[in-house]
């Protein structure tokens, strides 16, 4: 009997943080002899209950410059995509601008973000 769509079992995505990618090219960098599928091997050992194909790993080896880019922190453990900003320096300003915010005590809400975001655009 031939495999038709029906037979075949279907495959599950696996989510897989900033943090992983960044370590799977550091890994790749590293041992750069070793095939891709024994690098998906190495991770789904790793990381039990992971499911990442060798094709994921030829697609986060290719976007390697972008995820060894980014820095790491308590944050990009729980991000699993970047995206970057259309508007760097706005994003910069908006971040020290709370950043002294809250330092100095005061509320925010995001009225008050979209408010001040609106006032820094402008200038």
């Amino acid at each position: 009997m031939p495999l038709t769509h029906l037979n075949k079992p279907k495959k599950t995505q696996t989510s897989i943080s900033v943090d992983i990618k960044k370590e799977i090219c550091e890994y790749m960098l590293a041992n750069p002899n070793v095939k891709q599928g024994a690098v998906a091997l190495y991770f789904n050992q790793k990381y039990n209950g992971k499911n990442i194909d060798r094709t994921t790993i030829t697609k986060i080896w290719q976007e390697c410059e972008k995820w060894l880019a980014i820095l790491s922190n308590s944050q990009t453990s729980h991000k699993f995509r970047h995206r970057s900003t259309h508007f760097p320096e706005l994003n910069k300003a908006i971040q020290i601008w709370t950043s002294q915010a809250v330092a100095a005590g005061l509320p925010l809400t995001d009225l008050i973000l979209q408010q001040k975001g609106i006032e820094l655009a402008r200038c």
